[in-house]
C-alpha cells in the first residue's frame, strides 16, 4: 500500500513584482495556454521566483512543519499545494482529499451569527448538507464560544472567530489538511486544543503540513520539517536538528560564535564560554548518572542587569526538556546582580539524578521578577550519562530522571521459598 498523500516534484513559480506587467504576462499567458503551448519559464523583467525547484514528500501519519523567515514562499507553497494558484514548473501530486486552513474565517459573514456561518462555510470547504448537520454538535462543541454561536460575527474577536473557523475545517476529516499560521491568534487554551485534535488526526492517519514562525509549536506538534528561505528548500529531515539550523542561520554571525544566540539575545548578553565539571572540578563531557555536576558560563553582559534569572534546561535525546536549573537568591535574600561586562557564573547540582543517555543544555534569561526575556541561547554544552556501578537500565521505557529512594519488602519470600519459586520458572 502506498502511504504517500503528497509529492512535489521540482515544482517552481514565479510573480511579477509590477501590477501593470502582471496583467499583461497573465494575459500573454493565458493566450498561450489558449493556443496549447507552454508557460514561460524564464524570468521576465520584475518577475522573481517565489517558489523555486522544491521538492518533497508527504506520507500518511506524518505532521511537516515548514519554517523560514517571511517571503520565504511557505505561503505560496500552501497555495500551490491547495490549488489555488498553479506551477509555472514541475508537478504536485495528491491523494484522497484536501483541507485547508490558510485563512480561518475567510468566508464568514459578519452579519449571519456563528452558528448560520457554520453552513455556509462547511458548504464552501466541501461539505454536504447531511455531513454538516451530522457534525454541527462536534463542532460547536469544539469551538467552545458559548452563546456567542447565536450571535453575529461582526462581533467577534479574531480569538473567536478562530475557534469557530478552526472548529469547521478541522471537521472535514480531509486525508491531507493545510496549516498556515492558525495559532497565532486565539489564547492558550485554543491552541493546545488545537494541537491536541492535529496530533489525534495525525495518528488516526492525516498527513499536515503546518507553517507557523512559533518554533515551539513546531518543535511540539511536528515529526519532521523543511526549512525554506527565498522560495528553495535549505533542510529536510528531525525537527529538532531543521530548528537548529534555522536559528543558526538567524544568529548574527559573530567571530568565535560557539554558542546558538537567538535574535535579540546580542543586544542584553554573549555567551563566551560554557564548561561542565565534575566534583574535583576537572572539566568532563562524561558523568555518571547521579553524581554531581558542576555549570560554569562565562558571558558578557551588554547592559546592567539588575537581579536577572537564568533559567538553565536540560533536554532529552528528543529535545524535549526534561529538568531545570533556575538561579536561586543569594545568602542576603537577593539574586545577584550585573554590571556591564565579563562575568561568571556558576552552578553545582549535588545529584544529576538522570539515567544513561545524551543530554543537552540551554539557557533563557528573564528580567528581574521574570516578568520578560531578555535572552535565549541553545546547544550550551554537551553531556552523556553513563550508570553508575549496579544502576538497573530500563532501555524500552521512555524515562530520564531516577529519583532517589530507599526500598523495603514488607513481606518478602523465604530463602527457600525464593529457591522453589526460581526452580518453577527455570
Amino acid at each position: 500500500m502506498n502511504d504517500e498523500l503528497v509529492r512535489v516534484e521540482n515544482v517552481s513559480k514565479k510573480f511579477c513584482r509590477d501590477l501593470r506587467r502582471s496583467l499583461h504576462y497573465g494575459i500573454t499567458d493565458m493566450m498561450r495556454a489558449v493556443r496549447g503551448q507552454a508557460r514561460e519559464h524564464r524570468l521576465r523583467t520584475d518577475e522573481f521566483w517565489a517558489i523555486q525547484d522544491v521538492s518533497f514528500s508527504l506520507k500518511r501519519g506524518e505532521i511537516v512543519g515548514i519554517i523560514g523567515p517571511n517571503g520565504a514562499g511557505k505561503t505560496t507553497l500552501l497555495r500551490l499545494i491547495n490549488g489555488l494558484i498553479l506551477p509555472d514548473q514541475g508537478q504536485i501530486h495528491l491523494r484522497g482529499r484536501i483541507g485547508a486552513l490558510i485563512q480561518l474565517g475567510a468566508g464568514f459573514s459578519p452579519i449571519l451569527s456563528g452558528r448560520e456561518n457554520i453552513f455556509v462555510n462547511a458548504a464552501i470547504l466541501g461539505m454536504s448538507k447531511s455531513e454538516i448537520h451530522h457534525r454541527l454538535d462536534q463542532i460547536i462543541e469544539f469551538a467552545d464560544i458559548g452563546e456567542f454561536i447565536d450571535s453575529p460575527v461582526q462581533s467577534y474577536s479574531s480569538g473567536m472567530r478562530a475557534r469557530l473557523g478552526f472548529a469547521v475545517a478541522i471537521h472535514m476529516n480531509p486525508d491531507i489538511l493545510l496549516v498556515d499560521e492558525i495559532l497565532a491568534v486565539g489564547d492558550m487554551i485554543f491552541r493546545n486544543k488545537a494541537m491536541a485534535r492535529m496530533q489525534q488526526l495525525a495518528q488516526s492517519g492525516m498527513a499536515i503540513i503546518f507553517i507557523s514562525h512559533n518554533l515551539d509549536q513546531v518543535d511540539r506538534l511536528c515529526t519532521r520539517a523543511i526549512f525554506f528561505k527565498s522560495g528553495q528548500c535549505v533542510a529536510d529531515g528531525p525537527t529538532r536538528e531543521i530548528i537548529t539550523r534555522y536559528v543558526a542561520a538567524c544568529t548574527p554571525q559573530v567571530k568565535g560564535a560557539q554558542y546558538l544566540h537567538h535574535p535579540g539575545t546580542e543586544q542584553t548578553l554573549w555567551v563566551e564560554q560554557v564548561s561542565l565539571h565534575n566534583d574535583a572540578g576537572e572539566a568532563i563531557q562524561q558523568l555518571e548518572s547521579c553524581a554531581p555536576l558542576i555549570l560554569r558560563m562565562t558571558f558578557e553582559a551588554k547592559v546592567d542587569l539588575e537581579a536577572p534569572i537564568f533559567f538553565f534546561m536540560i533536554e532529552a535525546p528528543a529535545r524535549q526538556v526534561i529538568a531545570a536549573i533556575i538561579t536561586q537568591s543569594s545568602d542576603h535574600g537577593e539574586r545577584p546582580s550585573f554590571l556591564r561586562g565579563r562575568h561568571t557564573l556558576e552552578a553545582r547540582i549535588p545529584h544529576l539524578s538522570l539515567l544513561p543517555g545524551h543530554y543537552t543544555f540551554r539557557a533563557s534569561v528573564f528580567k528581574k521578577g521574570k516578568v520578560e526575556m531578555i535572552g535565549r541561547i541553545t546547544q550550551l554544552a554537551h553531556l552523556q550519562i553513563i550508570p553508575y556501578a549496579q544502576q538497573s537500565i530500563i532501555s524500552n521505557e521512555n524515562v530520564f530522571v531516577e529519583l532517589a529512594s530507599s526500598w523495603q519488602a514488607l513481606d518478602p519470600c523465604h530463602p527457600d521459598e525464593q529457591r522453589n519459586m526460581q526452580q518453577e520458572m527455570v
